[in-house]
C-alpha cells in the first residue's frame, strides 16, 4: 500500500520525507510552487539526492506533486491560459529533475463561456503541452466537485479530454473522495463506483486517490474536505475504499484539514483497516 498526505516541502525534500516517515507514510504530495502563484524555488541536488536515498532505504513509492491553483488551461482569458500552460511545462520540468512522476493539475474553470469551450480549451493547451512532455512523468487530471464553473466533475468529462487527448501515455487521472461525493458519486456503494471508473475512464487511468471526508452532503456540488468520520463519509464508507483489492496499485494521499499527528492518526486507521479487511 502507498499511503500518505499532503505536506509542505518547504524545508525541503529531505526534511519532507523524514515528516512522512514520522507519520508512518511511504509517499506524500507537495505543491510544485505557492498554490496561489509565485516563482518556484531552486532545486537542490543535494537536497534531492538525500531524499532519494532515504526513500530508497525506507521502501518509498512515487510521490505525487500538485500544481497551484492559478493554473486554468479553460480561462477565458487568453493570458491566463498562456500563463498556465508555460508554467505547467515548467513544473513537468521540475518534477522530472526530482524523479517525480504525477503532477496534478485541476481541469480548470471555464467561467461562463460554457462547458464545451471550457473543454475545447483545456485540450487545446494539453496537446500542446503533451507534444514535449518529458519521459517518466505524467499530468493527472483531479476530478472536481462541480463548483461554479468548475470543469472535470464527471467521469465523463475527464474521459472526454483523456479521447481528445488519443489517450496520450503522459496523461492520467487523480479522484478525490470528498470531490466525488460534491459531484453526486455515491462512494457508499465503491463496487458500482468501480464499474464506472473501468467502464468510462478504464481503471488504468486512475493513478492517485485522494482520500477525505466531506464536510458537505452528496451532490452539494461543493468541495470542503473533512477528517475521516466527521464528514458525510464516515469510516464505514472509507473502509470499503481502503480495503479494495483494486486500490491496491493507487497511490492513497490524505488532504484532510491535519496537522502531522492527525496524519499520523489516519495513516495508522488507514493501515488497520486494510490489515483487517
Amino acid at each position: 500500500m502507498q499511503i500518505g498526505a499532503h505536506v509542505s516541502i518547504s524545508k525541503g525534500l529531505t526534511h519532507a520525507v523524514e515528516t512522512t516517515i514520522k507519520m508512518g507514510g511511504n509517499t506524500f504530495q507537495f505543491f510544485t510552487r505557492n498554490p496561489r502563484g509565485g516563482k518556484a524555488r531552486e532545486l537542490d541536488t543535494a537536497d534531492i539526492k538525500k531524499a532519494d536515498h532515504l526513500m530508497e532505504k525506507n521502501n518509498f513509492g512515487k510521490l505525487i506533486a500538485h500544481a497551484p491553483y492559478v493554473y486554468n488551461l479553460a480561462s477565458v482569458k487568453e493570458n491566463v491560459r498562456r500563463f498556465s500552460l508555460l508554467t505547467l511545462k515548467d513544473d513537468l520540468i521540475r518534477i522530472k529533475e526530482m524523479g517525480v512522476p504525477y503532477l496534478v493539475v485541476h481541469v480548470g474553470s471555464h467561467g461562463g463561456q460554457g462547458e464545451e469551450k471550457g473543454l475545447e480549451l483545456v485540450m487545446e493547451g494539453l496537446k500542446s503541452v503533451l507534444k514535449e512532455i518529458p519521459e517518466e512523468t505524467q499530468i493527472l487530471l483531479e476530478g472536481m466537485a462541480g463548483q461554479g464553473t468548475e470543469l472535470g466533475y464527471t467521469l465523463e468529462q475527464l474521459a472526454q479530454i483523456l479521447q481528445g487527448c488519443d489517450y496520450h501515455p503522459g496523461l492520467g487521472v487523480c479522484l478525490d473522495s470528498c470531490h466525488l461525493t460534491g459531484a453526486g458519486y455515491d462512494l457508499a456503494d465503491f463496487t458500482k463506483f468501480k464499474e464506472q471508473i473501468e467502464q468510462i475512464l478504464g481503471w488504468d487511468k486512475l493513478k492517485v486517490f485522494h482520500l477525505n471526508d466531506s464536510l458537505f452532503p452528496l451532490n452539494s456540488r461543493r468541495d470542503r474536505h473533512a477528517k475521516w468520520g466527521e464528514g458525510y463519509l464516515g469510516l464505514e464508507t472509507l473502509k470499503k475504499i481502503v480495503s479494495d483489492k483494486a486500490m491496491e496499485q493507487v497511490v492513497l494521499i490524505l488532504e484532510t484539514p491535519n496537522d502531522d499527528l492527525g496524519y499520523a492518526q489516519e495513516i495508522a486507521l488507514v493501515r488497520e483497516m486494510k490489515k483487517r479487511q
